[in-house]
């Protein structure tokens, strides 16, 4: 038994090969990096400051900034620093954190109340990055919104909370990779 492949007439042979020629240049032209993750080369090191909570939740600066910590180095390919050791600064200020009810039963329950079908939390922030070296911000965003759903039957507002928070890191990282 032969393994040969099987033959194909000429003209087919030499499409075939054709083709098989600009697939491999169109492979070798598309040999390209994201260099800094989204940030200017000369920034490699970032240091994610606490950002100020003007809302009605003590704590939530607390996990957006550990949220920020454990997502926002490695989508952005930098490492985390102290300030003093920093190229970047990020910052900003939590605006607002409010509940909502975004779906009904409208049927009520023995004692009457109508019961929430689903609920999410919308937090309202604005954020900044500083290039600490050429003294200028790099991207800035204000009242940026995040949304976290959560169905009230199962899951509490803290659920909603940290849904919201993650979004708002994804929103803060995408505007960053936005501007390169």
């Amino acid at each position: 038994m032969s393994l040969a492949f099987p033959k194909r007439p000429g003209i087919r042979r030499a499409l075939d090969a054709v083709l098989l020629t600009a697939f491999l240049a169109l492979l070798s032209g598309c040999n390209y990096s994201f260099t800094g993750g989204g940030l200017p080369q000369h920034i490699r090191r970032v240091y994610i400051e606490p950002f100020e909570n003007e809302t009605p939740y003590p704590g939530l600066e607390s996990l957006l900034l550990r949220e920020l910590q454990d997502r926002f180095p490695g989508s952005l390919g930098v490492r985390l620093a102290s300030q003093s050791n920093a190229d970047a600064i990020v910052r900003g200020k939590l605006k607002s954190a409010e509940e909502q009810t975004t779906n009904i039963n409208p049927n009520t329950d023995a004692s009457g109340r109508i019961g929430r079908l689903e609920a999410q939390v919308q937090v309202s922030f604005d954020a900044e990055i500083y290039d600490v070296q050429n003294d200028r911000v790099l991207w800035r965003g204000n009242g940026i919104t995040a949304l976290g759903a959560f169905n009230p039957n199962t899951e509490d507002v803290d659920d909603g909370r940290r849904k919201a928070l993650q979004q708002a890191v994804q929103r803060l990282i995408e505007g960053a990779q936005s501007q390169w």
